[in-house]
């Protein structure tokens, strides 16, 4: 209930219009899982911001492989949000290090994560875009 109100409030709405524009600036439609960036610069949903952003540092990445929801904090996500996206991206989807079915491709997650967070933003805010 929190998490929904989260997602839902001008801040919540606010920071899944930013993270959206983040993901579609991505030159390779591709997400990881658990890491901020790996060897390949390949970044999860959080590092996509923070790239986006242009704020990824090593005390980001440091702070990144212990705790993505305070790194998303800190990009100004609120913490909620920051959560919800971390089990989206981390958790629920295949592959996952908690979830044991078949793994998803890179390009599969970054799909999924999109569309999940078009579908989170509100009417309104659809309609701010177009």
């Amino acid at each position: 209930m929190n998490c929904q109100r989260s997602l839902q409030g001008r801040k919540g709405q606010a920071a899944l219009r930013e993270l959206e524009a983040a993901l579609l600036a991505l030159p390779e439609k591709r997400l990881i899982a658990e890491h901020l960036e790996d060897a390949n610069g390949d970044v999860c949903t959080i590092g996509a911001l923070a790239r986006f952003k242009g704020k990824i540092t090593d005390e980001i990445k440091e702070l990144g492989e212990y705790e993505m929801e305070t790194v998303g904090e800190r990009l100004g996500i609120p913490r909620m949000v920051a959560w919800k996206i971390v089990e989206i991206t981390d958790i629920q989807l295949p592959g996952n290090f908690h979830h044991y079915n078949s793994p998803v491709s890179p390009e599969y997650r970054y799909e999924k994560v999109l569309a999940w967070v078009q579908s989170q933003l509100s009417n309104s805010a659809r309609e701010g875009r177009e």
